[in-house]
């Protein structure tokens, strides 16, 4: 793993563990369902950390398969999210839309940081 993909794994667990403690907090404070959107967040997290591990995995030394890989799966695994949340606005599911706007916003975050300690996709 080189410099770069040990700072955003960094990242992704600082998130994960953030998440988890602004969870514990708001849960004790009686604000569980603030707690559940935040243990969904963590989860988003832990899902791109897999990934990020599964990509070290498949692609070996390559880091550019590596990248490549990340954000294929980036893609993928929101495109049913988005296909969720639409289902559930279509049927005026509101609580749905909130869980599933929870984990794409979680996941722009994620790209967004990705893009920052990576650069540009394909350098």
């Amino acid at each position: 793993m080189n410099e770069q993909q040990r700072k955003f794994e960094v990242y992704l667990d600082e998130q994960i563990a953030a998440r988890k403690q602004r969870s514990k907090l708001l849960t004790a404070d009686d604000r569980v369902d603030e707690g559940n959107f935040e243990k969904i967040q963590a989860n988003v997290y832990e899902i791109f950390k897999t990934v990020l591990s599964v990509a070290e995995r498949v692609c070996g030394r390559d880091e550019l398969a590596k990248k490549r890989f990340f954000l294929q799966k980036a893609e993928q695994i929101p495109a049913s999210w988005m296909t969720s949340y639409e289902r559930a606005k279509l049927h005026g599911d509101v609580e749905k839309m909130q869980i599933e706007s929870i984990k794409l916003d979680a996941i722009r975050e994620i790209k967004n940081a990705q893009m920052q300690i990576w650069g540009k996709p394909y350098d």
